[in-house]
């Protein structure tokens, strides 16, 4: 039994900046496949990406609300899985502290 994510419980949830670090990209027509898995898992079109690195190992930095384990189970429904070679890491965020006046 599958169970969908309530809508209201998605829309609810916030952006968060995401590095995703990919270190070994495929090659040919594969390549042109597991990016558009890639943009597709993480919620993103290809140009809501910003690319930061593009070698050794491509690193995309994106603001997405997909956790790690639905990025990692859309990509295996895409038949996309690279687990080995693909880092998922939430940057950290703080509120600016007030100001004493």
């Amino acid at each position: 039994m599958s169970e969908e994510p309530d809508p209201k419980l998605v829309e609810a949830r916030k952006k968060r900046p995401v590095l995703i670090v990919v270190e070994k990209w495929p090659h040919g027509t594969m390549a042109f496949k597991f990016g558009s898995a890639l943009m597709s898992a993480l919620g993103q079109h290809q140009d809501e990406a910003t690319l930061v690195q593009l070698g050794p190992e491509r690193i995309f930095r994106v603001e997405t609300d997909v956790s790690e384990a639905e990025f990692r189970s859309a990509l295996k429904a895409r038949d996309a899985s690279y687990h080995r070679r693909i880092h998922f890491s939430e940057l950290l965020t703080t509120e600016p502290l007030p100001l004493p006046y």
